[in-house]
């Protein structure tokens, strides 16, 4: 089973849905734990009350993190009412207003830092990794994914963004993965929450070759495997 923990201040539901969906369309049974402030992904939920215990969405369920702490005592959950085990792949969206818990970071296989241009949420959420780091010096060194999301032609550039992290102690994926925005994945952002729907089939090409890229990067997937499981997964939508 692989953990991988998305971290940041930035809204990161679309891309960990988006990634959800392709693992599932591979055949892997995903888990997406919610560890967000106020547990966002309950409004997939289409009841009024939007009580998240364990859903179904799309092919592969999502829990709002209402788990015991595990064996080892490192306050990282396994699951009270689901059994994690079964499932091949385990993806937290975790908050950077939630407390980090100690040992968090080697239970990971994969840690993933997702933000936007924005100056306050590069900022924050670098200011978050360096009071994680002060906590738990353990993680000095550990490995991150960069993520830039919602991307738009401008003078601010991948590099810009990952000079304002260069003070810390880790070691950043060189692999850069930049998600492009325009209109139309706007419409199709908003259109998804209010359909309770993953429309990854209408999204422009240039995000869809974005997505492959990363899952490549995470999964070590071949392309040509990362295409298949896009194509699965558009088709599944239509």
């Amino acid at each position: 089973m692989k953990r991988w923990l998305f971290a940041g201040v930035s809204d990161k539901r679309e891309l960990i849905l988006y990634i959800c969906k392709l693992l599932t369309a591979a055949g892997q049974r995903v888990l997406l734990v919610d560890r967000t402030v106020e547990s966002k992904y309950q409004y997939l939920a289409r009841n009024r009350e939007g009580v998240l215990p364990l859903i179904e969405f799309c092919g592969f369920d999502i829990t709002n993190g209402e788990l015991e702490a595990s064996e080892e005592g490192t306050g990282l959950p396994e699951a009270i009412h689901i059994n994690a085990e079964s499932y091949d792949y385990l993806l937290y969206d975790y908050e950077l207003d939630q407390p980090k818990a100690e040992g968090l970071c080697s239970q990971m296989d994969q840690i993933i830092w997702v933000t936007t241009f924005d100056h306050y949420e590069v900022e924050r959420s670098a200011d978050w990794f360096r009071q994680w780091l002060r906590s738990d010096p353990i993680l000095a060194g550990v490995l991150v994914h960069p993520v830039l999301i919602r991307t738009v032609e401008s003078y601010l550039t991948a590099n810009y963004m990952m000079s304002l992290t260069e003070d810390l102690p880790i070691e950043w994926n060189t692999d850069v993965a930049c998600i492009p925005w325009n209109e139309l994945n706007t419409a199709i952002h908003y259109e998804n929450g209010h359909e309770h729907m993953l429309h990854i089939h209408r999204i422009t090409r240039s995000y869809r070759r974005a997505l492959i890229s990363l899952t490549v990067q995470l999964t070590g997937w071949t392309r040509s495997e990362a295409k298949r499981a896009m194509r699965s997964a558009r088709r599944r939508a239509i």
